[in-house]
This record gives structure tokens, sequence and C-alpha cells, in this order.
């Protein structure tokens, strides 16, 4: 197991490498930095001063090398927009597109996991067909659509969540690890994270549909394959209850498709966030990444891309790992 984690983590490396100079070569071809960082300052010589300044009158080969050694000591540049360091606002921002998501995910394994064992216990029946009408509707309905109708139905019409932001004005939280609900309870803060939390509940419900609706598909399916394995029927044949039946024996060796599309989807929730954070006002990297690519702001976009690429590949050796607990017949190594 520990030769097998390691070999993966060697292998990141080539591929953070290789998800580098693609972003580089081809943010470098986009446009002049020089029109981004000057904008309608832009003349002939402040322009050949900033092409001195920043070396980009060097061979691109060159820049790469230049660009990948400050990555190594964990610099980002700056911002072109707001002149501060990258990595400063990358602080700022990815625990609030993390928090989202967890708590999107979470309600995601909430909803999809019983929908589709109930939907695979009750196969072909007035139960298994409603399971499925509603997980086909999740997976159908656009989130821009089903956030905006959150917000007018349970936030403007019965004024029962907040239409935007992480925390009310007034409310103070001590910052630790930057995610908020797990600051308030660190800090035993009650009101912070009662406050965290209301926020956190409409954009996490929105978000939530489309994995959900993923998660209780898949989940019937592979319960369905297990349901019908010699190993079930002996279980029955031995008058076991059926619900331990489907939950202790055919869930757990049906664990291993969920499990790979509940990572799949995290990695998608971390970086596919953009119109939900848009719509509730979340200060999160989705709307600052599409902010920096209207804007031309190089650096946050490839701080962005190496960021998810990053969790992307993480969270795959998560997955990858997590089989040899749930199935002691996977061996890694």
């Amino acid at each position: 197991m520990l030769s097998y984690v390691v070999r993966r983590l060697v292998l990141i490396v080539p591929s953070l490498v290789g998800i580098t100079f693609v972003t580089y070569l081809f943010l470098s071809v986009t446009g002049d930095p020089c029109t981004a960082l000057l904008g309608e300052r832009w003349t002939v010589d402040r322009c050949d001063a900033i092409r001195e300044k920043y070396g980009l009158n060097d061979r691109l080969p060159v820049q790469y090398a230049r660009y990948v050694g400050t990555l190594v000591r964990g610099d980002f540049g700056h911002s072109v927009l707001t002149k501060r360091p990258v990595v400063d606002e990358l602080r700022e921002k990815f625990p609030a597109t993390a928090e989202l998501a967890m708590a999107a995910m979470m309600l995601a394994v909430l909803f999809g996991v019983p929908l589709g064992i109930v939907a695979a216990a009750r196969h072909n029946s007035g139960v298994d067909l409603g399971a499925m009408i509603v997980a086909l509707v999740g997976v159908s309905m656009p989130v821009f659509w089903l956030a905006l109708m959150l917000i007018y139905a349970l936030a403007y019409r019965l004024g029962l969540f907040p239409t935007g932001g992480r925390l009310s004005s007034g409310v103070a939280i001590d910052t630790i690890t930057g995610l908020h609900v797990l600051d308030a309870v660190l800090t035993a803060n009650g009101k912070a994270l009662r406050d965290a939390l209301h926020h956190l509940a409409l954009p996490a419900m929105a978000l939530s549909t489309i994995p959900g609706a993923f998660i209780a598909r898949i989940t019937r399916s592979s319960m369905l394959e297990s349901l019908g394995q010699d190993y079930i029927r002996t279980a029955r044949a031995k008058g076991l209850r059926e619900l331990r039946v489907v939950g202790r024996h055919a869930l757990a060796n049906a664990l291993l498709p969920v499990v790979t599309v509940i990572g799949l989807q995290m990695g998608l929730l971390l970086s596919g966030a953009v119109l939900t954070e848009t719509l509730f006002a979340w200060p999160g990297m989705g709307r600052w990444i599409v902010e920096a690519i209207s804007s031309k702001d190089i650096p946050v976009v490839q701080a962005g891309v190496i960021v998810f690429a990053t969790v992307f590949v993480v969270i795959n050796l998560v997955v990858d790992v997590s089989y040899a607990w749930l199935d002691p017949r996977v061996r890694l190594g």
C-alpha cells in the first residue's frame, strides 16, 4: 500500500509539469500580456519596459523554465487587477469553494445513496420508477435555473434563507482554516455557526442536485448487480433479514463504483461551481477565475488551473487508495 501511494505521488509530478506547460503555452499565445497589464495606458515605450522588466523578450522555453522555478517556490506571481500576490488571494478564495463543494457533496451523498438503494431493493416497482424519475429530473435540470428558483421561492418569497454571501454583516468569526463552519466549531462560536450554515444551505442545495442524481443512478445500478449474485441468494436462504442482506452484504460490495463517481463529482464541484457562486454572490474561486479570464489576468488563470488540476489528481489518489479499504480483495502494491 505504501509503495503504491509513493509511486502515485511521484507520478503527480510529470502530470502537473505537463499541465503547467500546456497552460503556459496556451495563455502565452492568447494575446499580448502588455495590453492586459497596461490597459488604456498602453504605449510602445511602456510595453517595451514591461517586456524588459518581466523577461517577456526571452524565448518561450526560458520564460517557462523561469515560471516553473517560481511555482516551485510557491509563488504564483501578482494579480494584474489587484496587484496583490496571487497566493494570498488563493488562500481567501479556495476555502470558500471547498466549503461549498463539501457541503454540496454531503447533501448529494445523503440524497443519492439511499435513493439508489431503495430503488434497487424495490426493483421494477413504483418506488423504483419514482426514484429514477427524481434522479432524471435532477440530472437534467440546469443548475442556474434551479438556483434562481430556489432564490425566488425560499429567499424572496418565504424569506427562509439569505440570497448570497457567506456571513451576514455584523457577524464576526476568527479565521483559522478559512472554512467558516469549521472555524465556528473550533472557536465555539454558535452565532457564527448558525449564520454560516444559513448562508451555505441554499447554494449547497442547488449545487448538489446533479451529483446527487448521478450518485443515485450509479448506486442503483451497482446494487442491482450485487443483489443478483450467488452470495445474496445464499444469505437470503440462510434466513437473514432483508435489511441485513441489502445493507451489509449487497451495499458493501457495491460501493466501489459509488466511491469512484463521488470522487469524480467532488473534483467537478470544486472546479465547476462558477454559475452557483455567481448567482449566490459566493466569494469563491469560480467567480474569481471567470473575472480573471474576462480581464486577461493571466497569473490568476494559471494559478486556478494548476490548483484545480492538483485537486483532481489528489482526489483520484484518495479514491484509488480507498478501494483497498472498502474491498479486501483489492490489493494495491
